[in-house]
């Protein structure tokens, strides 16, 4: 049985014509939810001239479009979309239909929910060796779920792993769509940690990045969040943080003005690498509340697990942990589950630091251990220097990076799963806990 809601279908050809025009905005508004701040209206008024939208389009079509339209529009309850990005064909796997390209294994799979009532946006990341039960298909990786049932049976296997949860949508885009949405907004500016190098001939992969600030284009983005073989071993989970990284510096560019009239040109070019069943109200709906509230009401989460251990399986999984995935639904997904707080004594807390000074991960321990945060540990420094300390929500327990980050005194507050893997918050100090010490032992030696 399918998780979704399925609107009323229209007649094949008006269904054409709107499958033709939603694919070019929907890319933008979820494919890696590109969220803009300022006036809906006049911003979709702008940047939807008349000139994009194919003559062929009824009346009722054309009139989607006026900002009087998006004006009336509302999204009045929270809506689950499963975002599905995928690999190219596999010619074993696959016909030759015109859909056959959107029948292939989910390298990439989100769930994003869109709540009204919180404004706010969440976008949970399920790595794709997540080990599940097919129903009808038995023991697999969730990423085989698209290929043998499409977009409904992946619907269905995640809604069961996080309770129950209704999925109202999905939206699939093929592995062109990351690529065009980047070189169409000329690129985005992401921090390099390690050098990546491989090279894969049968898929014609051929990866080289070196450490640092860059700004990546397309095809150099689509190979920083492919990458599966960094130092630390992550696999699929290092993916995850990367394509989670990608997420905040596409969002950073498109809330630049100076990317805006580009917007057009994104739409036509991303069309083609799209399917979906979001309906006309639910599109301007969902722009309406991408355009109304900014970035900074986004949290990123990861599926909480682990790897599998060498000779558990006949291969490696990742292994979904019920207890934490349930924490992550109530708190983030509107399940109706009681969520105890984690004590800070059993709070786990990773700090790296990022102030290239050396030994300031070992202070803000003992700090933390001063206070009462007894699982707090210092990991490798960061080779990025941070001006600011970031305190992340590793494993989307905002209240608990809140209350961190109310013990120590500073720093930024982010529900995203960039950090330590094993910790449930994870600091990165800045320069500003470096200047904090300095001025603290400056005011003490003038007393």
């Amino acid at each position: 049985m399918s998780s979704f809601h399925y609107p009323p279908r229209p007649g094949p050809v008006r269904a054409a014509r709107q499958q033709a025009i939603c694919q070019g905005i929907l890319w933008l508004l979820l494919g890696f939810t590109a969220i803009l701040s300022g006036s809906a209206g006049a911003f979709l008024a702008a940047i939807l001239p008349r000139p994009i939208l194919p003559p062929s389009l009824s009346a009722e079509e054309q009139a989607a479009f006026r900002p009087d339209a998006l004006r009336a529009a509302a999204l009045d309850r929270s809506l689950h979309i499963l975002i599905l990005g995928l690999d190219r064909p596999d010619p074993a796997l696959s016909g030759t239909g015109d859909q056959d390209r959107f029948n292939t294994r989910s390298d990439t799979i989100l769930l994003a929910r869109f709540d009204p009532q919180a404004r706010r946006i969440t976008v949970l990341s399920i790595p794709r060796d997540t080990r599940v039960r097919l129903p009808g298909f038995g023991v697999a990786k969730i990423n085989a779920a698209n290929v043998v049932g499409g977009p409904a049976l992946t619907a269905q296997v995640v809604s069961q792993l996080l309770g129950g949860i209704p999925i109202d949508r999905y939206v699939r885009l093929n592995t062109e769509a990351l690529e065009a949405l980047i070189d169409a907004v000329g690129g985005v500016e992401v921090y390099v940690p390690e050098p990546m190098h491989y090279v894969d001939r049968t898929q014609q992969l051929f990866i080289t990045l070196q450490p640092g600030w860059h700004r990546l284009n397309g095809k150099q983005a689509h190979h920083f969040a492919r990458f599966r073989h960094d130092q630390l071993g992550l696999g699929d989970i290092g993916r995850v943080q990367r394509q989670q990284e990608l997420l905040r510096a596409l969002s950073r560019e498109l809330l630049s003005p100076a990317v805006w009239p580009r917007i057009p040109k994104v739409l036509q070019v991303v069309r083609t690498h799209l399917d979906t069943n979001l309906t006309w109200a639910e599109v301007l709906s969902l722009a309406k509340f991408l355009l109304t509230y900014g970035g900074d009401r986004m949290d990123l989460v990861l599926l909480p697990g682990r790897f599998s251990q060498a000779g558990e399986f006949a291969t490696s999984y990742w292994l979904p942990d019920l207890a934490g995935i349930r924490r992550v639904a109530a708190t983030h997904f509107g399940l109706e589950a009681e969520v105890t707080p984690i004590p800070p004594q059993h709070l786990r807390i990773a700090v790296q630091n990022a102030t290239g000074k050396p030994g300031m991960a070992r202070r803000m321990v003992q700090e933390l251990v001063r206070q009462g945060y007894a699982q707090a540990f210092a990991v490798e420094d960061s080779p990025q220097v941070l001006p600011r300390t970031e305190i992340l929500a590793q494993s989307g327990d905002r209240e608990g990076a809140r209350q961190v980050r109310a013990a120590i005194g500073l720093g930024e507050v982010r529900v995203e799963s960039t950090g330590v893997l094993n910790s449930d918050v994870t600091i990165r100090l800045g320069r500003d806990w470096a200047e904090q010490l300095t001025l603290g032992r400056n005011q003490a030696q003038s007393l």
